[in-house]
């Protein structure tokens, strides 16, 4: 039987009752990049696997084999009273151990009312006082520079002593009725089978490349007899309707998809375009040919990971940054500045 290393973890009656609570806030690209996490848990017979995530997120996490339990939080107006609740759900879970993987207040506070003996979090979080097991800088955990984000949350159940490696790949269920919807839609607007799929949208507007661009973009490849599907996520509904005034007629618009759908529809495409965002990451756990264009932030830490793609980015001495703004130009230039020719190269060196 295979057991984690750390002694204070296991013993002669715990292989069967042992809990693990996972408490990931936060980002849909974080969800889909902590999957790996869920598969080395359950690689220890007997342990039992809950995570605490907001909506809408969890969509990512339904169906996946891998998870025992979801804490969902909702977006309530008196949001204490949410989450005082949310820890009397915790604590029924009765976990043995429990994991902050965002390192956030509402994280912390959550690991550290769960009721596990063990409360799990990073020794550089400005909550670690909150924690009885603090774990190191994950270059130091894995021994090298340079750490992907999924290596990095794995970093935790590394120093653990959890069989990481070889590291799981990246896990997106599919929902058989959210594709059979998408199936007939795709019917109805006679898209062909292998057709390119653009997510245009993004979080920060330094990871986001020009409407015009894509417009462009998604013409050419009209042009060069390729099939084009352009669709975003809730609230991004602005975004498509600018490149839609720019762009061939033929080129195929879905509406806005909530996670779910828009995962059945990223499983039927040929390539992804995008940018550095969680359907990026939903493309890779997908197993799909990605073209992804960089902006601020840093590719060695958010590449699609495990995935064929082809990375587009600038060089400005500026790269990376935090990117919720640009701190050295009246725009951010290091996504603005890369023209639609290199990204059209790299979707036809894909094809």
């Amino acid at each position: 039987m295979i057991r984690p290393s750390f002694p204070e973890l296991h013993g002669p009656e715990k292989s069967v009752q042992s809990r693990v609570l996972l408490t990931r806030l936060r980002s849909l690209g974080d969800t889909v990049l902590m999957t790996p996490m869920l598969a080395v848990l359950k690689r220890v017979a007997g342990w039992r696997v809950a995570v605490v995530i907001e909506r809408p997120f969890e969509e990512i996490l339904h169906g996946n084999p891998h998870v025992d339990r979801l804490f969902v939080i909702e977006n309530q107006p008196n949001k204490w009273i949410a989450r005082l609740r949310m820890i009397q759900e915790i604590r029924s879970f009765r976990p043995t151990l429990a994991i902050d993987l965002h390192s956030g207040s509402t994280g912390a506070l959550l690991t550290a009312f769960s009721g596990a003996p063990k409360r799990v979090g990073y020794l550089q979080s400005r909550n670690s006082y909150l924690y009885n097991v603090r774990v190191p800088e994950s270059r130091q955990v894995w021994g090298r520079e340079h750490i992907h984000t999924v290596e990095h949350q794995l970093s935790i159940l590394k120093h653990l002593g959890f069989p990481v490696e070889p590291i799981p790949p990246l896990k997106v269920p599919i929902d058989p009725q959210e594709l059979e919807l998408i199936k007939d839609l795709l019917t109805r607007q006679s898209v062909r089978d292998g057709f390119i799929l653009i997510h245009p949208a993004a979080a920060f507007d330094t990871k986001q490349w020009d409407a015009e661009k894509f417009a462009l973009l998604s013409t050419r490849l009209i042009e060069e007899g390729q099939e084009v599907v352009i669709t975003a996520g809730p609230g991004e509904e602005s975004f498509l309707k600018e490149i839609r005034k720019h762009c061939s007629s033929q080129v195929q618009f879905i509406p806005p998809l909530p996670i779910r759908r828009f995962s059945a529809l990223a499983s039927l495409c040929g390539l992804y375009i995008g940018n550095d965002t969680g359907a990026t990451h939903i493309a890779a756990a997908l197993g799909k040919k990605i073209v992804v264009i960089f902006g601020s932030s840093d590719f060695k830490v958010w590449y699609p990971w495990g995935a064929e793609h082809q990375l587009i980015k600038s060089d400005l001495p500026c790269m990376p940054c935090p990117g919720y703004f640009c701190l050295h130009f009246d725009e951010p230039r290091c996504i603005r500045s890369i023209p639609v020719k290199p990204v059209f190269e790299a979707v036809q060196s894909m094809l």
